[in-house]
């Protein structure tokens, strides 16, 4: 939630997650079983200047909102140097959150006012606005299943809005090892799962929308560690983008000098 230090770094590292040591309860090797391996394909410079809320790839092009007060803007992110090409400059009164684009749409969330804007995601004109209504009464993350947006609040639950009314249609509650799982932030919907940053953690989450179970956890407390080597400023882990072409995720964070393609497999 709630100019640059720009390095490229053409390294190709291996991250395995793995679990090692004395024996474990029940408990800890359920959780075990949900640990999903990645591999860095690539880093991309990103701005330490982009309080991070949501990202996106759409037609070849890197999507990034920020939220900040009297700060938050949708811009492009040029990949060679993580500058932006500021494309939408919110109001002051505006915290701006989360992002998807569906139907030549960009729709974007609001942290505190229960309202969200529509632009056109050619001409990134507003061409329209939709309140919407929360159990915290905040806008977090944003994606959508090809049918309707999917939005977070900062609790366990997520919120299906009908694209064209824009109302609520169903609400699930995300569940890890049947316990609810709160604090669920920037979302991607990827191959019919959900993927999403869980609030200060170094986790992403993989979330089965039928049922909202996490089916599996990327730790990606490796680069945290890195960025916070790099910029001491850095806050919290933010941003899932899903590159169709690579198969890849790009993750970036919240003031973070990089941001990474990871492979998940």
């Amino acid at each position: 939630m709630k100019y640059t230090h720009l390095l490229v770094l053409p390294v190709i590292a291996m991250i395995s997650l793995i679990s090692c040591g004395d024996p474990k309860s029940t408990s800890e090797s359920v959780r075990d079983s949900l640990v999903l391996e990645f591999t860095v394909v690539n880093t991309l410079p990103h701005s330490v200047e982009a309080f991070t809320e949501g990202l996106e790839i759409h037609n070849g092009k890197i999507l990034e909102s920020t939220g900040q007060h009297n700060h938050s803007w949708i811009a492009e992110v040029n990949p060679g140097s993580g500058e932006h090409d500021k494309k939408i400059n919110l109001d002051g009164q505006y915290f701006g959150e989360g992002i998807t684009l569906l139907n030549n749409k960009i729709y974007q969330l609001t942290y505190k006012h229960n309202i969200g804007f529509i632009y056109d995601a050619k001409t990134y004109k507003k061409i329209g606005e939709f309140p919407f209504t929360t159990s915290t009464k905040e806008g977090w993350g944003m994606t959508h299943d090809d049918t309707n947006l999917i939005i977070s609040d900062g609790s366990e639950h997520l919120y299906f809005l009908d694209s064209v009314t824009l109302k609520t249609v169903k609400t699930i509650s995300v569940k890890e090892n049947g316990s609810r799982l709160k604090q669920i932030n920037e979302l991607e919907f990827v191959n019919g799962y959900i993927f999403a940053n869980v609030w200060q953690t170094n986790f992403i989450v993989k979330i089965d929308p039928s049922s909202g179970k996490v089916v599996g956890r990327l730790d990606l407390t490796a680069l945290n560690n890195e960025i916070r080597a790099i910029n001491p400023q850095a806050n919290e882990m933010n941003g899932i983008a899903y590159d169709k072409n690579s198969k890849c995720l790009l993750v970036t964070g919240k003031f973070w000098p990089k941001a990474y393609l990871i492979k998940v497999k």
